[in-house]
């Protein structure tokens, strides 16, 4: 075969479906100096079984998957390659093609899709491993975009009916302010501090309405030089008279030195107050526990670490943290962590937890510094 009509085969290599590959491999196999080069150019792994089950033949791929030089890969039995997932007695005696999903753990997360199928009237079988995890990833990463996309719908919709008579209820308080004024002093004196209370309530319900709303808007960020310590100590002072009837000790080691960050400074407050008080409300009792808040930094990024000594969270639980509607609370939505993720990631962070069933529950998120120092490989 000329080399231009090889150079041609390689090119549409990633374009033909299965049956062509197939078609192809039988045709190219007696041709042993070309076979080589030609499968060798696939992504996919390919390897080639005799009638008695033994290997032939395998491409760089399929050499790469198994991390395992040619020699070794071609003395592995049928059934260790494809993880159990099928027998060898079991593809000989079907006599038609078979596929399977393979998930590996270690040493890291792949998903393959072994396809196993008789070739040259049953005298040889050939293995296709195709390496799925880039796939799956893309797709798990448009499901969470679509069900985000659901949730921010949702929630704006929800938002903007509450918002309506949270207006009407801060205007008549201000109304009935203005009317107390004309009371006698003794009315003004017992009424007055009710009122103030209603009022601030009121204000900082429609404040954290503004700042949900607000961080639902991906798009719609205000960056700006900001500090963490300074916003965490905003989000304690807002929660504290939640948190003080009940006993709730705050213990906390910040940074003073902490460098700032170019963030949304409402979307970061909107993220720690629903950590600090999901950190808060998991503890059962009063006076029987405590939270603790962390701040440090190295030259990539700004990391706060919040924890608390409350119920912890369930390996069942953990596994659909993220999914929305889904809450171990009886008042709860099970918005709140997909929220705080959605505001992290925008922001380029990460989020991780850690949590033990009756011990508790760790968060440590990880921001990049606006002034995130670049490490370079000596020259």
């Amino acid at each position: 075969m000329k080399r231009d009509t090889l150079d041609k085969i390689v090119n549409r290599l990633e374009h033909l479906e299965t049956d062509e590959l197939r078609h192809l491999f039988m045709r190219l196999a007696s041709k042993k100096g070309l076979l080589q080069d030609v499968f060798d150019a696939l992504r996919d792994g390919l390897v080639l079984f005799d009638a008695e089950g033994n290997a032939r033949f395998a491409n760089k791929s399929a050499c790469a998957m198994f991390n395992r030089p040619l020699h070794e890969l071609l003395r592995m039995p049928f059934d260790r390659l494809v993880g159990g997932t099928c027998s060898w007695v079991e593809l000989c005696s079907s006599g038609v093609s078979i596929t399977r999903d393979l998930h590996v753990n270690y040493p890291e997360s792949r998903h393959y899709n072994f396809l196993m199928s008789p070739v040259a009237e049953g005298a040889e079988y050939l293995l296709l491993i195709r390496d799925d995890t880039e796939s799956i990833a893309r797709n798990e990463e448009d499901a969470e975009a679509e069900q985000f996309n659901l949730v921010t719908y949702m929630a704006g919709a929800v938002a903007h009916e509450i918002g309506n008579p949270l207006n009407s209820l801060g205007l008549n308080l201000q109304l009935m302010q203005r009317k107390l004024m004309k009371a006698d002093a003794d009315t003004r004196k017992k009424l007055s501090p009710l009122l103030e209370s209603a009022l601030a309530e009121t204000r900082r319900l429609d404040t954290l309405l503004r700042q949900f709303l607000q961080s639902m808007r991906p798009g719609n960020k205000h960056r700006e030089p900001v500090q963490l310590n300074e916003i965490l100590a905003h989000v304690l002072q807002v929660l504290e008279p939640e948190m003080a009837p009940r006993g709730i000790a705050v213990q906390q080691s910040l940074s003073e030195d902490l460098p700032e960050l170019n963030a949304d400074g409402g979307q970061l407050f909107q993220a720690f107050y629903n950590l600090i008080r999901n950190a808060f409300q998991s503890i059962p009792g009063e006076g029987e526990g405590g939270i603790y808040i962390q701040t440090d930094y190295n030259d990539s990024d700004v990391r706060v670490l919040i924890g608390d000594n409350g119920t912890g969270i369930s390996h069942e639980v953990m596994g659909n943290m993220y999914e929305p509607f889904r809450t171990t609370k009886r008042k709860g939505n099970g918005l709140g962590l997909l929220i705080v993720r959605h505001i992290i990631k925008e922001h380029g962070g990460t989020l991780s937890l850690a949590s033990k069933e009756g011990t508790g529950t760790t968060v440590s998120i990880t921001i990049p510094r606006a002034d995130r120092v670049v490490r370079l490989l000596p020259s």
